[in-house]
């Protein structure tokens, strides 16, 4: 197999965020307004905090809900924000196209996570409105073509992750430019940038999986009541680590304990699968032999 990689996650924060076509407010949401009566239930959003805010008791307060727990319970970011929030299950959506224009510093991956759409468009610059030093297009068909007759009746496949993993990381000024598009609906559900950390060899034998969160109980006659829940990816890892870089891995590993990251088994077309963005459960190197060292991570997603 290729080299396991981890994206370590850049914070996009609203100084970061130069300009979206996703509104704020978008259409449907409402902002926070302090004379405004509201009924139980009401939701509302702030431009401030990026979130939205669910009326627990009816009634008018001048207190923002970001501060006034009582009255008001957070309800998820805003569509603009849903793609950075860095949480599974919570996407921005827009009629057909959705760009972004981003100055994260300097990075060397972005990965993108529970997509619909047709195409993805992905360019840096050297700085804002400079040169650009890096462009790609990525096709999310991801229909596996074997014959004539796929090509001819096969439905679209839609590719829901992928990961890019050569960006230039030197241009610490860089603007990036990030557009979904398709002719129907699109949604990005993660956008995360970062700095890519090659751990080693992804060794054969990894496995991918789901947990379940599904709830499923018999009655007195043997019949399954279930009720569909949530689900999270999990994978097993073994990689093959340079002996010389066992202080480092160890070290880097325990930073990122706390931290959800995108987790890349293997860096190619087919295998999206061992693509999880999430935590790992369990890390551990094995000393096993002069030059190379065994590094085994169980990995789980967050929860979708």
């Amino acid at each position: 197999m290729s080299g396991m990689k981890v994206i370590k996650p850049t914070t996009i924060t609203a100084a970061m965020l130069t300009s979206s076509t996703v509104a704020e407010p978008a259409a449907g949401e409402v902002a926070w307004n302090a004379a405004t009566a509201y009924a139980a239930g009401a939701v509302v959003i702030r431009t401030s905090t990026h979130m939205k805010y669910e009326r627990a008791i009816a009634g008018a307060t001048a207190t923002a809900p970001e501060s006034d727990p009582t009255n008001w319970l957070p309800a998820g970011p805003t569509n603009r924000w849903a793609m950075f929030d860095r949480k599974i299950g919570t996407d921005t959506t827009a009629a057909t196209t959705i760009t972004v224009v981003l100055r994260p510093g300097g990075i060397s991956g972005l990965g993108m996570l529970e997509l619909v759409g047709r195409q993805a468009d992905i360019t840096l610059k050297d700085a804002p409105g400079g040169t650009t030093v890096y462009s790609r297009t990525v096709n999310l068909d991801g229909t596996i073509i074997t014959s004539v007759y796929d090509w001819f009746f096969l439905d679209f496949e839609q590719l829901s992750d992928f990961v890019l993993t050569d960006l230039p990381q030197h241009y610490a000024s860089c603007e990036l430019t990030v557009t979904v598009t398709s002719t129907t609906p699109v949604s990005v559900g993660v956008l995360q940038v970062g700095q890519v950390m090659t751990a080693g060899r992804a060794a054969m034998g990894a496995t991918a999986g789901i947990i379940d969160y599904s709830k499923k109980e018999k009655d007195r006659f043997g019949n399954f009541d279930v009720i569909e829940g949530a689900f999270s990816k999990r994978c097993n890892l073994q990689v093959l680590t340079p002996a010389a870089d066992f202080n480092k891995i160890f070290r880097a590993f325990a930073a990122l304990r706390a931290i959800p990251c995108i987790y890349i088994g293997v860096d190619q077309v087919g295998f999206e699968p061992l693509i999880i963005y999430g935590f790992y459960k369990d890390f551990s190197m094995v000393v096993a032999y002069p030059l190379y060292h065994l590094c085994n991570l169980e990995i789980e997603g967050l929860s979708q």
